[in-house]
């Protein structure tokens, strides 16, 4: 095949097409634009494609590739945003494996079943590659789904391919960003381009000794004049640079400029596709480093004019003087003409409530894009998979900020609501709810899009207690048959059916769940947590199914401090959200129990023990420090872990490893404002790496330059409810409106300590 292609190129190359350029030598007929059909930039930090289809590596041996997204600047296309990370083991001779892409969303209650990508439109494929080293014997195969049944099936099915190596300059791909430019047409066995139902990029061993990783980012499909095709790239000397004098800043000339600060508009003109057909996008580049390197804004793959704009709300969170700003046009084969420094303005650093207004919103975006169009739950993770109740009830609360800060218009939002409610609510003329539970309580996790149980997992009761506070709070601000439908929801929970009543050790204390197959876990809330407070106040102000406040007392106490700090009443493993989580939903600022204990100092006095530690053990871990703390629950290097905590515990010896999280100073920051905004603005300015497509990510290890990958909708709900709280107190304000709840705190003996 590269012979082949280098004949077809020598024989073009002695026509006039190499001589004269492509813009006299034009085909006869009028030529159309037909946008490009962006498949996966990986923008958004997942697998997913920008079409909704999923990707993914094929994990089982022999031959093996890993697939997973990278932010790290020099492994994505542009130095911004994301790309593909495939790490594969062929080693021995003969072996194969695969990166695959769905070319269409999954289709609803058919598993496996991909909806097809019509490309008749299209001629050809593109993207980008690197690898860690040289690497050849690289197959792209492209899959038509000819039965209709959404799945592909060898034999049944068609399959065609084709090797990158003849489509890459160079012949091989290298340590550098190359661009591969494929025509559909050598795809010879494809019959009909309006069925497409995946993309494989398959790594085979024909010589022996092959184990590397390969980078992809940009992958789309385009149509071009066969005469820009088969130039194979020459007409790039052609390729003009745009406009320098036309370029504008919120519609003003840019010579004129301002400091940069919010939301602006780039706008820059340069030649059309119909002036020169090669031409494939318009990009924006940014630089703090006086042009030496380049960072990319954004690209306008619509070529079909010559006026280019791109929204571009620049970082003012760091320390930055300046940013340069350049515009970039780009052919097909991936060549380069770029403007000089076009602007070179200086930056209003953000202030700390546009600083929490910025993490809050992209928490809020993990709600908003993992909520099921058909269940209503919400994702556990950002990686795909189930839906937990947890995440469903923190999303309930994501769904009125959002409403409340003009996010998320507020009848989409109470629709949205009412669709996670009732799932949980049996239907007309059943007895259960689709969600699957017992007593009124559900499984942890849950199929997403079924809302059955998900594997062998258990019926929690603190889950259950977050999900039930979450629709209290939408039930309070949207009111009306949200309302009801939460009070419903809070009515069938029967909560005595958990408590120990047997005298014994657990006596008047709640079990933390049941299964099928172990009935009630022999596992008790008997020791101090803020999950405990949690559990024990609904049950006491439950409507339905009261218990005795005396289960308020019935649980283990333990009190000391750390070092010379003040005491407290500790957890059992110490981790920060044991700390937390009663005070995302109830407001127990001066407030003091029927044994005078205030909950929220408490939690303060915990929060600065937390950070202490990290100090304390500075000279172990680089990555802990006064504005790097944070150790509680949460991803590290080998997996997710609860119980990470710092003493005094009631567990004896801490568990920690140099991980922290975000989550643990924003989870806190009603406690400790101050020490909290620091850390967190701290380890956004000195971890870059640290911010991703929703906001703050989990965790991060420095010492092992490791991020988490992927978000947990508990951990990014621990961020959004209270800084929310914080500014505005909003959460509070319509949890604690409703009357069950402010009975549960009487009844518990809850008194003002200022009388």
């Amino acid at each position: 095949m590269r012979r082949a292609f280098a004949a077809i190129f020598f024989i073009i190359c002695t026509t006039s097409i190499c001589n004269t350029g492509f813009t006299q030598d034009l085909p006869q007929k009028p030529i159309k634009f037909i946008k490009p059909i962006s498949l996966a930039n990986y923008n958004e930090g997942s697998l997913y494609t920008n079409l909704g289809g999923l990707s993914g590596g094929d994990e089982n041996k022999p031959g093996t590739l890993y697939a997973a997204v990278i932010q790290d600047e020099g492994y994505v296309k542009g130095n911004t945003g994301y790309a593909v990370t495939l790490d594969y083991d062929v080693e021995r001779l003969g072996e194969f494996t695969f990166y695959w892409i769905k070319l269409g969303k999954e289709v609803p209650g058919k598993s496996g079943s991909t909806e097809s990508l019509d490309l008749k439109d299209y001629n050809y494929l593109s993207f980008w590659i690197k690898g860690s080293q040289e690497i050849s014997d690289i197959k792209v195969e492209l899959h038509q789904d000819v039965n209709g049944d959404g799945i592909f099936t060898y034999g049944q099915d068609i399959n065609s391919y084709v090797y990158v190596n003849a489509y890459i300059r160079g012949g091989i791909v290298s340590k550098e960003w190359s661009k591969v430019v494929i025509p559909l047409k050598v795809f010879s066995k494809i019959t009909d381009w309006s069925k497409m139902s995946e993309l494989v990029i398959v790594f085979e061993n024909k010589a022996g000794n092959k184990k590397s990783v390969v980078y992809i980012d940009d992958i789309m499909f385009g149509n071009r004049p066969e005469s820009v095709l088969s130039s194979a790239g020459e007409d790039g000397k052609d390729l003009k640079a745009p406009d320098e004098e036309s370029f504008k800043v919120n519609g003003i000339d840019a010579k004129h400029c301002p400091a940069f600060k919010g939301d602006n508009i780039l706008e820059i003109t340069t030649e059309s596709f119909y002036q020169n057909p090669s031409l494939e996008s318009v990009r924006f580049e940014y630089s703090v480093d006086r042009g030496n390197s380049w960072r990319t804004i954004g690209a306008d793959y619509d070529v079909e004019g010559t006026v280019h704009k791109i929204n571009w709300e620049p970082d003012n969170t760091r320390e930055l003087l300046s940013y340069q700003v350049r515009a970039v046009a780009t052919n097909i084969w991936g060549d380069d003409k770029a403007t000089e420094i076009l602007i070179d303005c200086g930056v209003q650093p953000i202030t700390d409530d546009e600083f929490l207004n910025l993490i809050e919103r992209k928490a809020f975006d993990f709600f908003n894009d993992h909520q099921d169009a058909e269940t209503g739950l919400f994702a556990d993770t950002s990686g795909g998979g189930d839906a937990s109740i947890a995440a469903t009830g923190l999303g309930l609360a994501a769904l009125c900020i959002g409403t409340e800060r003009g996010w998320l218009d507020k009848a989409e939002a109470r629709r949205r609501a009412l669709l996670a409610l009732n799932t949980f609510l049996p239907r007309a003329g059943e007895e259960e709810s689709l969600a699957e539970g017992r007593f009124g309580f559900f499984y942890h996790f849950l199929n997403k899009h079924t809302a059955k149980r998900a594997g062998k997992s258990e019926i929690s009761t603190v889950d259950t207690a977050i999900l039930v506070c979450g629709a209290l709070t939408a039930g309070e601000y949207f009111s009306g048959e949200v309302k009801q439908k939460a009070e419903e929801i809070y009515r069938a929970v029967e909560w005595e059916k958990f408590l120990e009543q047997e005298p014994g050790p657990w006596f008047n204390n709640f079990s933390m769940g049941w299964s099928p197959e172990r009935g009630f876990l022999e596992s008790y809330w008997d020791f101090y947590t803020d999950e405990t407070i949690l559990v024990c106040l609904l049950a006491i102000g439950s409507p339905t199914h009261p218990v005795d406040p005396k289960v308020f007392y019935a649980w283990n106490r333990q009190s000391g401090p750390y070092e010379n700090g003040k005491p407290f009443i500790y957890t059992w493993h110490g981790a920060l959200f044991s700390y937390q989580y009663a005070h995302l939903w109830f407001d127990l600022r001066d407030l003091v129990d029927g044994k005078g204990v205030d909950w929220f100092e408490n939690s303060t006095n915990a929060t600065l023990a937390n950070r202490q530690f990290c100090i304390d053990n500075s000279d172990k871990f680089k990555g802990y420090g006064p504005n790097s703390w944070g150790i509680t629950s949460m991803a590290r290097p080998g997996g997710y872990i609860m119980h990470f905590g710092v003493p005094p515990m009631g567990s004896g010896e801490p568990q920690y490893d140099g991980t922290v999280s975000p989550t643990g100073p924003a989870g806190s920051i009603v406690f400790t404002p101050y020490l909290s905004i620091s850390a967190l603005k701290y380890m956004y300015v000195t971890y870059p790496r640290l911010w991703g497509q929703y906001g703050l990510k989990d965790s991060f290890n420095r010492d092992l330059s490791w991020y988490a990958n992927t978000y947990y909708g508990i951990g990014v709900g621990m961020i959004l409810i209270p800084v929310e709280n914080f500014r505005t107190g909003f959460i509070w304000k319509n949890f604690m409106s409703n009357r069950h709840i402010r009975d549960a705190l009487i009844k518990a003996g809850f008194t003002n300590k200022k009388g």
